[in-house]
Parts: structure tokens; sequence; C-alpha cells
């Protein structure tokens, strides 16, 4: 297969998971999806789309027991772009996710799913979008607090330690210049008055 090949079915996967897809026979036939689409084709995860951000997914239909035995299992997988809650700047993060879903057709139904199972509503003929089964399990897997890596500064250090920042706390050396060059240095010498610090 050629590079060309591979990018044509990468803008493919998109248009396939975007069709209404016929939930009972998936599961009766245990079917498996597998592939990989350009994040910024996800609708509602195109805000966080990195450049040539890619969502790889994998979907395990299946019929399981009792009541509602319609099922699948959801693996997704992405490089999202979110907002550092230490500085406010981008950071990248790999994002996973995975659970289990019990395919469903009334909010009563739902309300009988086990707790550790995501009930999903199917429309009155039983399909459901593909890609609403993706973006829903990668948007319940964003952290609620992305950082990066290594601290952003060092008032991000002080709160990355669980420590209660103070005004003044920070050391004006390791902000960015030394104590005795800063303005409140000076100023401190000139509160202390000319008796005093001798």
């Amino acid at each position: 297969m050629s590079k060309n090949d591979g990018q044509d079915e990468q803008q493919r996967a998109p248009g396939r998971l975007t069709i209404p897809f016929d939930v009972g026979a998936a599961c009766r036939q245990g079917l498996v999806e597998s592939g990989q689409a350009p994040l910024a084709a996800l609708p509602r995860c195109r805000g966080m789309a990195p450049p040539d951000g890619v969502l790889t997914y994998e979907l395990r239909f299946s019929e399981g027991v009792g009541v509602h035995p319609l099922q699948a299992e959801v693996q997704v997988s992405a490089p999202l772009s979110l907002e550092c809650a230490r500085c406010q700047e981008p950071v990248i993060c790999p994002v996973s996710g995975h659970s289990t879903v019990s395919f469903v057709f009334s909010d009563d139904q739902a309300g009988h799913v086990d707790s550790d199972v995501e009930p999903v509503v199917l429309g009155r003929e039983g399909r459901i979008r593909l890609i609403d089964l993706l973006e829903d399990e990668l948007l319940m897997a964003v952290p609620l607090m992305p950082v990066h890596e290594q601290a952003c500064s060092p008032l991000a250090e002080t709160l990355a330690a669980g420590q209660a920042y103070e005004s003044g706390q920070i050391d004006e050396s390791v902000a960015g210049g030394e104590a005795e060059d800063s303005p409140f240095a000076a100023l401190a010498a000139l509160k202390k008055g000319p008796d005093e610090g001798k």
C-alpha cells in the first residue's frame, strides 16, 4: 500500500464512523471495529486537537447475559492539546480511555444497568454513530488538571508540592533577578531608617 493510500484510508475513516450503525447485528456477529481517525474530524474534540493529532480506537461488540445483552468494549487513545492547570499554557497530554457500554432503548432501561457499565440509549431503529461512542469515551478520559511534566515556574513548583503560597514567598533570585538588586530590597532598606541595621 502506498503512502497516499494510507492517507486516503485515514481521511475516509470519519465518514464510515458517522454512518448510523446497526448495533444488534454487530453484537450478534461479535464485530470488531478498529482504526484511526484525524482528531480534527471529531466535532466535540476539534478544539483540543493538536496539528496532525490522530485518534486510535477499537470497538468490540458482543452479546452479554441478563436483561440488556447488547454490549461493547470501547478503547481510545489520542494526544490532546489542553491547558496546563499550573501555567495556563498549552500542554500535549496522551489520553486513553477504556470502558464497557451497554446498549438500551430507554432511560428507564438505562437506570437498571450495572454501575460499572456505561448505558448508551439507542434510537428507535437500534442504530448509533460510532463516532459518538468514541468521542464520549475520549472526553470522559480527559484529565481534570493537566500539567506539564516539569514544573512551569517557581510558583508552580510551590503549588505542585501542595504548599500554601504566600506573597513574597518566592526567592527573588529564583524568579529572575538577585534579591539585593530588586526594588523591594531597596524599599526595605529605606524603611529600616538610618539607625537600624547597625
